[in-house]
């Protein structure tokens, strides 16, 4: 054997590679290779037991567990493992031996609870089990190396187990699925256990009323966390690590203090999920941020243009709006009667967003609608350089009669040449352009889908025409498609929604032939034309 291969940190890489490469096969390739060679078997052993998507083939090593098959009725119902007697200290030992090399693991109680990344468990785990394991020998670490842990059991009796695995070397805790009973409960256990934590999922809507419960934790990173208290606000803005925040908004009591006492100077990524927009004004005036990239704003109950100027407004005082990224802002209530005067966002609203030129995506998705032209939309576009995804209210539709046209979609592609996804709602009826190169030349291979919401059409071989010079790549147009519960149809809608899709048929035989007007250029193809440009 080579020598290179007694350096066992060559052959962790090594089966970390096989690991990576073989999925399917990865678990019985390593497994084969701790059978194999002396030399191998603790690598492999690291590398196989690393990363559990469930406890169950930890639990399933311990020689007294069997398997009862369930007698429920449903399919989803799983056999579950118990103990056929009490674990003595050889089970505690084969358990340990293999426990001590777990790096991340996530916790099922059973397929209903399962993590839609994760793998789903094949067993459910018995109480008996949990108690059991919550009784290790003395002076013993059940899990000494546990970096992360997704945890799901609300049951009672797994408490006391989840109590023991928290231990000083955890750095992402994942509870977002357990009920408010064992939140309340859990919650307290976790301060002094892991001063090392830097992700935290907590459940999104609990409220949570631990004023210092941050302050343990000074190395936290990213947290997502339903309603809080103010004053754990306050301890959270405090933190000289957080760089990204995903947290539920239902009341701010103390807007006063949290003005007065702005915070959270290191966050990159802000996610809002608010009550209303209000709220989500107040709090971003407590942040105050020149690293902030990312700002998400999710509505329940609704917003007005006035609403999100404000908000607009706010955000662009409390960040440094060049370096803003993504903008997104969405809500899910019907405009109401005041549709659409008090809805409607105007060239000098839209014109606020002009500020913020580093955007890469915009998605605005509200009840609004949008008083917009073409020289309007020129303008903006010019100020996104970077821009590659935008989408103006075509998730909702903008339920009236727009004033861009295609020409003015020509021009927001002409100023943002990065654009891969489009959503505008336009005035495709008249196409008042070339029938020769209908795009004038500019293409975006990149776009490969368009959405036009509840936009109007007239001639549909003349709009894919142009779709297609300027989208070589197009295949698919999203038109009508979300506008649900909000539909306020504009007239003939059910005309153009039917002329969106004969666009879109259209569209897959377009692109077969501007492939053919613009092939690729290999080597051959230069050598052509190098020598017609020597021969004219």
């Amino acid at each position: 054997m080579h020598p290179c291969l007694l350096v066992s940190e060559i052959l962790v890489n090594i089966f970390a590679e096989v690991n990576e490469r073989d999925e399917e096969e990865a678990a019985r390739t390593l497994a084969a290779l701790c059978r194999t060679c002396r030399a191998f078997r603790e690598p492999a052993m690291k590398v196989l037991w690393a990363h559990l998507g469930t406890l169950v083939p930890l639990i399933r090593c311990i020689p007294c567990v069997k398997i009862v098959k369930s007698k429920g009725k449903l399919q989803d119902d799983l056999p579950t493992l118990v103990l056929e007697r009490e674990m003595s200290s050889t089970d505690w030992e084969i358990f340990l031996s293999h426990s001590r090399l777990v790096l991340t693991c996530g916790y099922y109680v059973s397929r209903r609870d399962k993590h839609p990344v994760l793998n789903s468990p094949s067993h459910d785990i018995g109480v008996d089990i949990l108690r059991a394991l919550s009784s290790p020998p003395p002076s013993s670490i059940v899990f000494p190396h546990l970096r992360k842990i997704r945890w799901t059991d609300s049951r009672k009796d797994s408490i006391r187990f989840f109590r023991l695995i928290l231990t000083p070397a955890l750095e992402f805790l994942d509870m977002s699925s357990i009920t408010d009973p064992v939140y309340s409960v859990v919650i307290p256990s976790i301060n002094d256990a892991c001063p090392s934590l830097r992700i935290m999922h907590l459940p999104k809507w609990p409220f949570l009323h631990l004023p210092d419960m941050f302050d343990k934790w000074p190395n936290l990173a990213y947290v997502t966390s339903g309603p809080l208290a103010d004053a754990t606000i306050q301890s959270l803005g405090r933190l000289a690590h957080l760089a990204s925040m995903d947290i539920c908004l239902h009341k701010l009591h103390d807007i006063k203090s949290l003005v007065e006492n702005p915070g959270f100077s290191t966050l990159r990524r802000l996610v809002l999920r608010a009550y209303n927009i209000n709220l989500a004004t107040a709090f971003m005036r407590q942040v105050k941020s020149t690293h902030l990239r990312e700002v998400k704003c999710y509505l329940p109950h609704g917003t007005t243009a006035a609403g999100i100027q404000e908000w607009i407004t706010i955000l662009l005082d409390r960040c440094i709006p060049r370096r803003l990224e993504i903008l997104e802002i969405e809500d899910y209530a019907d405009a109401g009667a005041e549709f659409p005067a008090q809805f409607t966002l105007t060239p000098d609203i839209l014109k606020l967003l002009s500020r913020f030129r580093g955007l890469t995506t915009l998605d605005l998705a509200t009840a609004c609608t949008y008083s917009l032209d073409d020289t309007a939309l020129t303008q903006l576009a010019i100020c996104w350089p970077s821009m590659q995804s935008i989408a103006l209210g075509t998730h909702w539709g903008w339920r009236q009669h727009s004033d861009v046209t295609l020409k003015g979609l020509l021009s927001l592609v002409r100023h943002c040449p990065q654009l891969e996804s489009i959503g505008l709602v336009m005035n495709a009826i008249t196409t008042d352009i070339t029938s020769q190169r209908p795009g004038g030349g500019i293409r975006r291979p990149k776009v490969t889908s368009l959405n036009v919401g509840d936009s109007r059409v007239g001639d549909p071989l003349a709009v894919a025409a142009f779709l297609s010079d300027v989208f070589p790549r197009l295949l698919s147009v999203d038109a009508f498609n979300h506008l649900g519960g909000r539909r306020r149809p504009i007239p003939a809608a059910k005309e153009h929604e039917d002329k969106w899709k004969e666009v879109e048929k259209l569209l897959p035989a377009f692109s077969k032939v501007r492939a053919q007007e613009h092939p690729p250029v290999g080597p051959r193809r230069k050598a052509f034309f190098l020598e017609e440009l020597y021969l004219a």
